[in-house]
């Protein structure tokens, strides 16, 4: 009874499974470079930068090489410069804006913007990505963790079931004792069962997230101690990826509202060409020209005054849009920060029972070898001990769940707050 007991309190908290280690940091790594998500968002990342420098080239001159080889009939007899069967021509042509209420400008920096809101929901689906995969990467150990204490107590249970079986058979345990012992070890046999299906469904999502194949052993993690200032924690989840994103995108839709509305002011372009080849006639000597063209809208049916108030309709929304992001960022920032705080006084208080659990079994043990105890007494004390151990396990692995979702909730994931 004694060796059973010293290894039931000496039981070390980390598990012995055989398996590829991993810690939380390499499994974000593979997460990162496995998520299909990731890959979309960057994707639509690259495409918005075109799409802005597709808006800046409209600023730039058009140069094109033009050609045009004209047939035509020539009735018999026919003759003069413009009588050709054949007629070829060949020239540069260039067109170049030079005002138009500066509009491209301002196109081209709302999609600047644009651009620089897909980079940040690109950020802010990495953090969200960290948080997926620290609660995978927890559920694995949780569950390993689970089945290495509840394997011990099984351990332990049975033996105690043979101490009484021999017992009984000369009278110093009753019939109850061994059934009841006996009980408790077919319960704690179905709920071991049950923990090693939990972690194989763990070993499936985190396989499924770091593209790992391979049975994991994943590297305990420390319980947080402390709880940063939530102060510190609102002015980061208010700048956070996500909301900055919002911010971006309604300062592109106020830039739109004057793209839309400065279609009223006057338009200025140059065209000019250059001529290497012309036909015979009167320009044949006419190696140039240029023209300046202008032009003032006056009446577009009410085009422009609709789009003008469609861009204003889209600002709007986008406001509202950015004003419940920076709520939702604080809310989640607050919830986070309480659920820290709660779950690092428990951690405590479930450490300070687990001492007393654990003295409580050897006092047990002591008591039975003086004959004031029963075997089911000392069997309870070693199970209590091993519940108290279980819920130690789990509000563990919740406290450091509780700090991944602070620091994903203020924007910082991996231990910056």
């Amino acid at each position: 009874m004694s060796r059973l007991l010293l290894a039931i309190l000496l039981l070390p908290l980390s598990a012995a499974a055989q398996g590829r280690p991993l810690d939380l940091a390499e499994a974000y790594r593979l997460a990162l470079a496995r998520s299909e998500e990731i890959a979309i968002s960057g994707a639509t990342y690259e495409e918005t930068l075109a799409q802005a420098d597709e808006v800046f080239s409209h600023v730039l001159p058009q140069v094109n090489l033009m050609g045009t080889v004209t047939f035509q009939d020539v009735p018999r007899g026919a003759s003069g410069l413009f009588l050709q069967r054949q007629r070829e021509q060949g020239w540069v042509a260039l067109h170049q804006p030079l005002f138009s209420g500066l509009r491209e400008f301002l196109a081209y920096r709302s999609s600047k913007d644009l651009g620089r809101a897909a980079e940040l929901r690109l950020a802010r689906a990495k953090q969200l990505l960290y948080r997926d995969a620290a609660r995978a990467y927890l559920d694995l150990l949780a569950a390993q963790e689970d089945i290495r204490i509840r394997g011990a107590l099984l351990v332990i249970t049975q033996d105690r079931v043979r101490d009484l079986k021999e017992f009984r058979k000369v009278g110093r345990a009753r019939a109850s004792e061994y059934l009841a012992a006996e009980s408790q070890v077919a319960q704690q046999a179905a709920q071991l069962e049950s923990a090693r299906a939990a972690e194989q469904v763990a070993q499936f999502k985190l396989g499924f997230l770091t593209g790992l194949d391979e049975r994991v052993v994943p590297s305990p993690v420390p319980a947080p101690a402390a709880v940063p200032g939530l102060e510190d924690v609102l002015s980061r989840a208010r700048a956070r990826p996500d909301v900055e994103s919002r911010r971006a995108e309604a300062s592109s839709a106020e830039l739109n509202i004057k793209v839309a509305s400065r279609r009223r002011w006057p338009a200025i372009s140059l065209d000019a060409n250059y001529f290497f080849q012309r036909p015979p006639s009167f320009t044949s000597d006419v190696k140039w020209d240029a023209t300046l063209t202008g032009s003032l809208p006056l009446y577009s049916g009410g085009e422009i005054v609709a789009q003008t108030r469609q861009r204003r309709a889209r600002a709007l929304a986008l406001r509202a849009a950015l004003s419940e992001s920076l709520r939702v960022a604080e809310l989640e920032a607050k919830s986070a920060h309480q659920d820290l705080a709660s779950s690092v006084s428990v951690t405590a208080a479930l450490d300070n029972a687990e001492r007393l659990a654990a003295d409580n079994a050897k006092a047990q043990s002591d008591d039975y070898r003086l004959g004031q105890v029963t075997n089911l007494d000392v069997l309870g004390s070693l199970n209590v001990l091993q519940q108290t151990r279980l819920q130690q396990n789990a509000a563990r692995i919740d406290a450091y769940w509780s700090r991944v979702r602070l620091e994903v909730a203020a924007g910082v994931p991996g231990g910056y707050l």
